[in-house]
């Protein structure tokens, strides 16, 4: 008798239950769980989703870092408008040609922009109704730091995929390439013996070094106001003791070794030529011995004798540059214009100029002197066959550093100044 109470009992508690549910729908069982709109706040912690097209530019920079290159186009065909390049580089010109046959359904354009006008531009359109550019690739560190970066109209980006073959210290700002000027000498003489570079404050070499004046030209004040940062003032006395036998001493009257450099170096240079071609055909057929500090890729040119010439860094210490340093190599830098419209487009030409595929429109048989941060981009041997992987470049050459160049640039520039003649 107990057992049939139970199992009457328990019937009609499902009975129950079953009508306080309801039955559920076909469509309601099999439909798929939707998901929040944009912002929406998921009290299980989920992450909320996210309107790609309708964060801010410094949100949608941010988003696109960890997008596959996939991803980012599918994104930038949501853009609008024709994606406007402001270059200090004329080979801009090719690597977007060659973007836009890759990613066709995105517009972008370039323009040359020489650094005389690039930061008077920038700093005149953006966050105006003047029609500009959305992106800029543009060189002196410094002053992008202080006039545009500082001031919030320039904005860095950075994609995750490279994070692994591009050193730490070139994401922000986000450096894209590399170029380099290296001592190179005449060589008609023979060899001059050239070792050490505080050799080059000796006076056997008054007005026979050619260096393009640096009152005009940003990137060659930055070399020099670097050899008085704690760094390379560091690696100057180190070098002053290898060559003159004894420490380097404040009692002469200097503040640090790189500015007793700076004192006998400045005084021998020669500032005859106006540009860097003019200082390589000139050192080519000038007197034995000169020597010129110039952009290398000018050794590419048909009207430079280069069997007249010596690169100073191959010479010196079996090949691994002259002690001290051999040279500067300074960066240009992409950075994106806080107002642009076309924020993912910027970001998929900044992935392009990281691949080596995009990289091709300066590392090419017809081109040296000029390198990517990247890695895992190999260099191609140009026609001289005189150019070197950029590893071997790092390690001899000064490496313009925008912190270091503004902490130093007030009391450098002054000391500079009063030496140029």
């Amino acid at each position: 008798m107990k057992k049939i109470l139970a199992l009457v009992l328990g019937l009609i508690m499902l009975a129950g239950l079953l009508a306080g549910c309801g039955a559920e729908t076909p469509s309601e069982s099999n439909a798929p769980a939707s998901e929040p709109p944009a912002n929406s706040e998921d009290p299980s912690g989920a992450p909320e989703t996210v309107d790609p097209m309708a964060l801010s530019v410094e949100e949608k920079l941010a988003y696109a870092a960890s997008l596959s290159n996939e991803e980012l186009y599918e994104l930038a065909k949501m853009e609008s408008g024709t994606m406007m390049v402001y270059s200090t580089t004329s080979l801009c010109e090719t690597a977007m040609n060659n973007f836009l046959v890759k990613y066709p359904e995105v517009g972008g354009a370039y323009s040359s922009v020489g650094e005389a006008d690039m930061f008077t531009k920038l700093s005149t359109e953006i966050g105006t109704a003047a029609e500009g550019a959305d992106m800029a690739l543009l060189q002196n560190s410094y002053r992008i730091e202080n006039e545009l970066i500082s001031e919030g109209l320039l904005l860095n980006y950075f994609p995750d995929m490279y994070k692994d073959s591009v050193a730490e210290e070139y994401w922000d700002p986000c450096a894209v390439l590399f170029c380099q000027k290296i001592f190179i000498y005449n060589n008609t003489g023979g060899d001059i013996g050239l070792e050490n570079v505080w050799q080059l404050t000796e006076d056997e070499f008054a007005d026979k070094i050619f260096f393009k004046d640096p009152s005009s030209e940003p990137v060659g004040m930055n070399f020099l106001v670097m050899l008085t940062g704690d760094e390379w003032s560091g690696k100057l006395a180190e070098a002053y003791q290898e060559y003159y036998g004894k420490e380097w001493s404040p009692d002469s009257g200097f503040t640090n070794a790189g500015y007793e450099f700076l004192d006998g170096f400045l005084a021998n240079c020669n500032y005859t030529y106006a540009a860097d071609g003019g200082i390589a055909e000139g050192i080519a057929t000038g007197a034995p011995g000169n020597v010129g500090l110039f952009v290398f890729s000018k050794l590419r040119s048909g009207s430079v004798v280069k069997e007249n010439l010596c690169l100073a860094p191959y010479q010196a210490n079996d090949g691994n540059g002259l002690t001290g340093f051999s040279g500067f190599m300074y960066a240009t830098y992409a950075q994106i214009c806080k107002d642009t419209d076309m924020p993912y487009t910027c970001c998929l030409f900044i992935n392009y100029l990281f691949s080596e595929e995009g990289f091709s429109a300066w590392n090419n048989e017809n081109n040296m002197g000029v390198y990517s941060p990247n890695v895992d981009i190999e260099l191609v041997s140009d026609d001289t066959g005189l150019d070197k992987e950029i590893s071997y470049w790092l390690n001899c050459l000064v490496i313009e550093d925008g912190i270091t160049v503004a902490e130093q640039y007030p009391e450098a520039y002054e000391f500079i100044s009063t030496r140029l003649s």
